[in-house]
């Protein structure tokens, strides 16, 4: 094996059982000082879960960080920004924030990577600054906003930093593929303890740290294409978060919600509408997150013509979009989740 690629291997591994060996102290923590997440209306889990496994994905990242050395010139904005925006979900796991600071404190992360070096490249002017800013904010949210359920974001992280990793590795780029490892690898660590029934949930520490690195990682890859295979096939890397944000920001739209709140209106919770259990769920969103990987690699390796995949692909979340619609919006009976009454998943998928 290529020395590079064992160092990834060994980062990803690392990884796994650093957050896997941490968690057990995390989650005593979390319980000794009532950092929880309690049942309620509008929630799948019904007992007392507590938060702050995020924690212990960013400690682990952040200390692997530190073995790759050439990475601090690269990659330093990446994961300080990341470091911040995942101090600032600890304080919101910790005692709720307005959504204004928070996204201040993002976009100013967001702009601390753009600075040094994580950025789009486009005209070279303010327009790429606001770009990138919009890319990484985006993509940020959009994986807070899939920790909805047990095993969810990591299920979904962990596929989409192994899809990082391989056109990484694919491309050369052992420094790229060695942090998108880490974060693969962590999340896998952590999927231990909040596959269903989770015994510990990410928080917005974590979702926000994963979600900030993966966004920064993606705008480091290169790729032997032209810019518009290059920018598919990042776009389908981060196909299903950018394709749930999309659904929930249409959905809330269309009902007049805020799309700040949180609610029973993403894919994962339309999935159960239709039948599937927690577990069932957590293995689609892997499979799907898994394929548009796979296809992003193959576009931006230039062995699939983004103008062929983007035409298909719009047509196809067009159906899916109103297909989950549909069903949603349908009577069914209670699902088959324990404790979790019928109106509590379809407040917000009527």
């Amino acid at each position: 094996m290529h020395g590079g690629n064992l160092q990834i291997g060994l980062l990803g591994v690392s990884s796994f059982a650093s957050v896997a060996l941490l968690m057990p102290l995390v989650r005593s923590v979390a319980l000794r000082y009532g950092v929880i997440d309690r049942p309620a209306a509008g929630k799948l889990h019904t007992t007392v879960t507590p938060y702050l496994g995020g924690v212990a994905i960013l400690i682990t990242g952040l200390g692997a960080s530190t073995f790759l050395p050439s990475w601090s010139a690269q990659g330093v904005g990446i994961v300080v920004g990341a470091v911040v925006v995942g101090l600032v979900g600890l304080v919101d796991d910790m005692r709720t924030l307005n959504p204004g600071p928070r996204l201040v404190m993002e976009a100013a992360a967001a702009s601390l990577a753009f600075f040094t070096g994580a950025r789009i490249h486009l005209v070279n002017g303010p327009v790429d600054w606001v770009l990138t800013v919009t890319w990484l904010v985006v993509l940020t949210n959009s994986f807070n906003l899939l920790d909805n359920m047990d095993g969810a974001a990591a299920v979904i992280g962990s596929a989409t930093a192994v899809a990082l990793a391989v056109a990484a590795v694919l491309g050369g780029q052992v420094l790229v593929g060695g942090m998108a490892a880490v974060v693969a690898g962590s999340c896998l660590g952590f999927l231990l303890y909040n596959w269903y029934p989770a015994r510990i949930f990410m928080g917005d520490a974590g979702s926000l740290f994963v979600g900030f690195l993966l966004a920064g990682l993606a705008l480091k890859l290169r790729f032997p294409v032209g810019h518009v295979a290059g920018v598919a096939a990042v776009a389908l890397l981060a196909g299903l978060a950018l394709f749930d944000t999309t659904l929930v920001v249409i959905s809330r739209a269309w009902h007049r919600r805020p799309i700040y709140m949180g609610g029973t209106d993403h894919t994962s919770h339309r999935l159960m509408r239709l039948g599937m259990s927690t577990p069932a769920v957590g293995v689609v969103l892997m499979v799907v997150t898994g394929m548009c990987g796979a296809i992003g690699v193959a576009v931006g390796r230039g062995a699939l013509s983004p103008w062929v995949v983007l035409p298909v692909g719009a047509v196809g979340l067009s159906a899916l979009v109103a297909f989950l619609s549909y069903e949603a919006a349908q009577d069914r009976p209670a699902l088959t989740l324990p404790g979790v009454e019928p109106a509590v998943l379809a407040e917000a998928v009527e």
